[in-house]
């Protein structure tokens, strides 16, 4: 390995190419969504065969991406970026690959992780902080309504004769409304 100054056309065809894989990692997903279709099930059969299946499908791609790649032949622009693209989804969904079955194999996720070690491992193998994850809000997206709760008569009763709130017979109310307020 050599490095020396670059010329214009070397630092051209390294921009085109890491935009072709850029581009071609962030089409991967978009791809793999036309592909597969997850469905949010309790069943831990389907629920694996659905694993089972993105994984086939996702070691296609990359397979197939690879190959294209390698067989891909020029020194034009075109060529450059279809060579990228093709590295961008083998790279991205090979990473999920590796992530799937990383913790299939049972490595320590970081939140899980007690050592510097498991820490790393997990991030390598793509099993960091699940914060980073979408997949969990596909299934259980967070509900940001307010809750209600029955309020009792007598509590109510209460709130009236303090000049807090309406009697009535059974009344719902907001928690984040009728919170008991701290005293000064």
């Amino acid at each position: 390995m050599e490095l020396k100054k670059p010329s214009g056309n070397k630092v051209k065809d390294t921009i085109v190419l890491t935009g072709g894989v850029l581009a071609g990692g962030a089409a991967s997903r978009g791809i793999f969504g036309l592909i597969h279709e997850n469905k949010a099930t309790e069943d831990a059969a389907a629920a694996k065969k659905q694993e089972n299946t993105a994984l086939i499908k996702r070691g296609a791609m990359s397979a197939a991406a690879g190959t294209a790649a390698v067989f891909i032949d020029g020194k034009d622009i075109a060529a450059t970026l279809v060579k990228g693209l093709c590295i961008g989804i083998t790279v991205v969904q090979g990473l999920e690959v590796v992530k799937t079955l990383a913790s299939r194999a049972g490595v320590t996720p970081e939140v899980a992780a007690t050592t510097k070690s498991q820490k790393v491992v997990a991030q390598i193998a793509g099993l960091g902080c699940p914060c980073n994850e979408t997949k969990g809000l596909m299934y259980n997206a967070p509900s940001f309504s307010p809750r209600y709760v029955k309020t009792d008569i007598a509590l109510e009763n209460e709130r009236v004769n303090n000049g807090i709130g309406l009697a009535g017979g059974e009344i719902w109310n907001s928690q984040d409304i009728w919170a008991t307020p701290v005293s000064v």
